[in-house]
């Protein structure tokens, strides 16, 4: 028996990830993306956790507590870093993208750069 086509197979827009221009990135732009991005795999990681059960053999108090969340805020960090969800790219092409373009005056004829030369 023979499976139908996946129906995302033919969306390009799936398939595809367009690359975004570097040149057009600021590395602050890039830092606050993944900041972003790490910040909500800071937040599902702590959410994650709080649904686990803990083990009667784990160790369990306030220092552990705190050990626990800086590890999870590292392991946010590196995958933000390594853009494993994809969320700091969206987020520059977000932003690249409500940014007006500029637009040039094709009517206007270059000058030397002198004063008076309108």
């Amino acid at each position: 028996m023979k499976l139908p086509p996946a129906p995302f197979k033919n969306v390009p827009d799936v398939q595809k990830h367009q690359k975004i221009d570097d040149s057009r990135v600021s590395p602050e732009m890039r830092k606050a993306a993944e900041g972003l991005e790490a910040t909500f795999m800071s937040e599902m990681i702590k959410s994650m956790r709080e649904t686990a059960e803990p083990s009667e053999f784990s160790l369990h108090n306030s220092a552990s507590d705190i050990y626990q969340g800086m590890l999870d805020q590292e392991y946010a960090d590196i995958s933000a870093k390594g853009n494993s969800l994809g969320l700091s790219e969206q987020i520059i092409d977000y932003w690249l993208r409500s940014q007006p373009q500029p637009t040039y005056n094709k009517n206007r004829s270059l000058g030397t750069g002198g004063t008076n030369e309108d």
